[in-house]
């Protein structure tokens, strides 16, 4: 059962075309990686599927109902919350203010489980969010957006400018997380680690989808190994 479905989504920015029918699903409880080099439309769909842009064209359905084109706080009331690429943390407030922030109407009743998630959030509650670390402030971003117990998590870039050892962290973290009954997007350039831990995977160029399947299938594939992850590379390595 897919709890996303894009439809032949287009999305026009001024005079330029952005997206070109994009055509990709999310399965419930599934991980979807978006995959593609800078500026071919990957975070533009994060931001239409998120209610930021407004597509030109084509649907964006969730549980069935197609909710391209309506705004971001109707889409976060649905149950779709962004991390979004560059953290965007509230960098003068504290850790806790944060996450409560981000909890909305849930307040903290969800505290709990997002710092059992991520135990360092924890040892720095009281501290300033813009004093964390790189990785730290990517598991505040995530932690934040979970703080609202969305049905589908977006996450746009989440190994961006982090050391290998904490790319490592943060995906086995997603996998995790999808564990829990969480349906997880997830842009990013980082091929090889996405394809490892995703189901399904597409490759978009020039605002279009140019391959689309099984994810242990795009890791063999030579075209995807050589563009994107220097050879042949098993999804499972």
């Amino acid at each position: 059962m897919n709890v996303l479905e894009i439809e032949n989504l287009s999305l026009r920015i001024g005079v330029q075309d952005i997206l070109h029918e994009i055509t990709l699903s999310l399965a419930d409880k599934g991980i979807l990686a978006i995959l593609g080099a800078n500026g071919v439309g990957k975070t533009s769909l994060m931001r239409c599927i998120s209610g930021i842009y407004q597509p030109t064209g084509g649907e964006i359905r969730y549980d069935g109902e197609n909710i391209a084109g309506l705004k971001s706080h109707q889409i976060v009331e649905k149950g779709i919350l962004q991390a979004p690429e560059g953290r965007q943390i509230f960098s003068n407030m504290s850790v806790l203010e944060n996450l409560t922030i981000g909890g909305g109407p849930l307040g903290t009743q969800e505290l709990d489980h997002v710092l059992k998630l991520f135990p360092k959030l924890k040892e720095r509650l009281k501290q300033g969010a813009g004093s964390l670390s790189g990785g730290e402030q990517q598991m505040l971003c995530i932690g934040r957006a979970l703080m609202r117990k969305p049905k589908v998590l977006l996450l746009d870039e989440p190994s961006l400018g982090l050391a290998p050892m904490l790319v490592r962290f943060i995906f086995d973290l997603v996998e995790e997380i999808r564990a829990e009954g969480y349906a997880i997007l997830i842009v990013e350039q980082n091929a090889k680690a996405a394809l490892r831990i995703a189901d399904r995977a597409a490759v978009i160029e020039g605002g279009r989808i140019v391959m689309e399947g099984a994810a242990s299938d795009l890791a063999n594939d030579s075209r995807v190994a050589d563009a994107y992850l220097g050879g042949h590379v098993s999804a499972q390595s």
